[in-house]
């Protein structure tokens, strides 16, 4: 007896989109909150305006800290050169490039956040 099987399959794409795990998905839009949520506590605190209100999640993609001076404190560098003194009372670990900071810290923790949504919604 001769059996014949015909399987279609999706193309990937619709499979990411509908799995959410798109650019525009539900996973990538969990992974941008959740590295805006630990980045907050290495970003240089004097009034919490920049960490706070002024840095929001722009796209799903995109984190933006809408200050004139936000590339200053990223950089961690004056105007005129000097390096800058951040106040550590706060966030004790505040300083320059805060995501990279982030990710050396919370990368991994972050990962199994994701992963754990991203099973959950597979479900």
């Amino acid at each position: 007896m001769k059996v014949t099987v015909n399987k279609r399959f999706q193309p990937p794409d619709r499979i990411m989109r509908e799995l959410g795990v798109d650019a525009t998905g539900r996973v990538q839009m969990f992974a941008t909150d959740r590295i805006l949520f630990h980045m907050r506590r290495f970003m240089p605190w004097l009034t919490g305006l920049t960490a706070t209100s002024l840095t929001q999640a722009s796209s799903p993609t995109t984190i933006t800290v809408n200050a004139p001076y936000a590339v200053t404190l990223y950089n961690g560098v004056s105007r005129s050169g000097a390096p800058l003194n951040y106040t550590h009372t706060t966030n004790p670990l505040a300083g320059p490039f805060w995501d990279r900071t982030m990710m050396q810290h919370d990368g991994a923790a972050i990962a199994k956040e994701v992963e754990n949504y991203a099973r959950g919604q597979m479900i």
